[in-house]
């Protein structure tokens, strides 16, 4: 079975309430939670970052400075082996090729890395070599940079940095200069950087990366670290939005149900306020009746001799008929204005409206008091499309509000006006008008300028609820003994 159209109304409309509550909420705490946590995520990740950088920096530093240390600790304890062969300086005059070899030997059974050795005179001419390079007993030096230094300086010995040299390979070279009997010479020695450094790869102690290794393990995997915390971050979120979005739309129907109690009450405060015109209204026709059912009674009576004519019988019945309609017409909108009802969206003509409350229940109430009603409608304006229920409420309460402003003869003018999609609604007054600190009070609930028992203070606290429900606003202008006037502003389409 089919869900009527009503429900399946409500049930959206109480959805779209629910979604855009929840929409609200995620948004909010988004904002407000979600957002900052993760900015502080990113911030101490780059902080993180930095901390790593910074400790990858100091161990690459540390472990460049041991291992130059290192070197020059090497290259210092190949230079003292070199030195040892200089015990007997005047070997270096005439140096012969075999105490070369013997000599190479002796340095090589101590490190490997010596390569080959040399004696050179003082304008850089070898005059023996000993090694696997037999072309560079034809080199000389006197252009090399090592050689120059060593020369002219005040050092004697030099250690150069890796180069390549007339051997075109990569090769440190250590050289001691030597003055024997007056004479120049140098004692080279070439020293191999593989080697060299395979000899320091077996004595050097690993420096460990800071933290064991944890910071690189850490830093490896804290994007997934922080796309874990997003999630559960996201799912919390989306938990507590829901909550929050369930509470405020619990909150919101209770609100709307005591909203709707109270303009209930507040309709029954107006009809009760209504009752001696809406009574005056009711006996007017119930006299007709009254008077019209007895003359029919005396005619049809045989003791007066009257003998009536079906059309004079006829006459007296049809204004009997009226009356009892006008007796139903004035409960019918007395009981269409007190029951309680959905809100309900419908197209009606706003003149129409208040044509028949003017016409109809407050008619009364105005001729007793004399009170002229004045309309002025915008010809422009078309039918609008909201709930009509709430509508003649307010202007019911408007109207009502006006007449009983003004004491002996006056005037309430009405006036329409279409503001492209929206329209004014204004209802002005002669009566006594409000005071500044009454305008300031005037849409607090039970807050009223009536005698005692005259009004309850709800009508228009619950009117201004109702237009900002539909959509509108309400404005209220008044001066002591200026009259007042009330502005209601709406939509044309709900």
């Amino acid at each position: 079975m089919a869900a009527p159209d009503g429900f399946r109304s409500d049930a959206k409309r109480h959805d779209d309430i629910y979604r855009g509550l929840l929409r609200h909420a995620l948004v909010r705490l988004t904002f407000l939670y979600f957002i900052p946590l993760l900015l502080l995520t990113l911030f101490f990740h780059l902080q993180y970052r930095l901390v790593v950088r910074d400790a990858d920096h100091s161990h690459r530093e540390l472990l460049a400075y041991h291992q130059a240390a290192m070197l020059e600790m090497y290259l210092g304890d190949r230079l003292l082996n070199l030195t040892d062969l200089t015990d007997d300086p005047r070997s270096l005059l005439e140096p012969h090729r075999d105490d070369l070899e013997t000599h190479l030997a002796d340095l090589q059974s101590v490190s490997e890395a010596f390569i080959d050795l040399s004696v050179l005179d003082g304008s850089g001419r070898v005059l023996a070599y000993a090694g696997p390079l037999p072309f560079l007993q034809k080199q000389n030096y006197r252009g090399e940079a090592w050689f120059t230094r060593l020369v002219a300086g005040a050092s004697s010995h030099v250690i150069t940095d890796v180069y390549l040299g007339f051997r075109e390979e990569p090769h440190f070279t250590m050289a001691l200069k030597l003055e024997p009997r007056g004479e120049t010479r140098i004692l080279r020695a070439v020293v191999s950087p593989e080697i060299a450094r395979a000899q320091m790869d077996a004595q050097v102690v690993e420096i460990e990366e800071p933290g064991g290794g944890l910071l690189a393990n850490i830093a490896t995997n804290i994007w997934l670290f922080s796309a874990l915390f997003c999630l559960i971050g996201g799912l919390v979120i989306w938990l507590q939005a829901r909550w929050v979005a369930q509470q405020q739309y619990e909150a919101q129907i209770k609100e709307r149900q005591l909203n709707r109690q109270l303009g209930q009450a507040a309709k029954l405060a107006l009809v009760g306020e209504l009752a001696a015109g809406i009574a005056h209204e009711i006996n007017n026709p119930l006299a007709v009746v009254s008077e019209k059912a007895g003359l029919v009674k005396d005619l049809l009576d045989p003791r007066f001799g009257k003998n009536p004519t079906s059309e004079q019988l006829r006459d007296h019945l049809g204004i009997i008929e009226k009356a009892v309609f006008r007796c139903t017409d004035i409960t019918r909108q007395l009981l269409g204005f007190v029951r309680q009802r959905d809100v309900e969206l419908k197209e009606k003509d706003v003149h129409v409206e208040i044509d028949d409350l003017v016409h109809g229940l407050l008619s009364s109430e105005l001729e007793v008091g004399e009170i002229t009603v004045l309309k002025k409608y915008d010809p422009d304006l078309p039918a609008i499309i909201t709930d009509h229920g709430q509508l003649r409420q307010v202007v019911l309460n408007l109207l009502k509000n006006a007449a009983d402003s003004i004491t002996g003869p006056g005037t309430i003018t009405i006036a329409t006006k279409k503001l492209g999609d929206r329209f004014t609604l204004t209802v002005r007054d002669t009566g006594h008008g409000m005071t500044p600190e009454a305008l300031e009070l005037v849409f607090m609930p039970f807050f009223t300028t009536k005698a005692p028992g005259k009004g309850t203070g709800l009508g228009l606290s619950v009117s201004y609820g109702i237009i900002e429900g539909l959509g509108g606003h309400m404005a209220v202008h008044s001066a002591p003994n200026e009259g007042s006037m009330f502005t209601v502003e709406l939509p044309l389409k709900r």
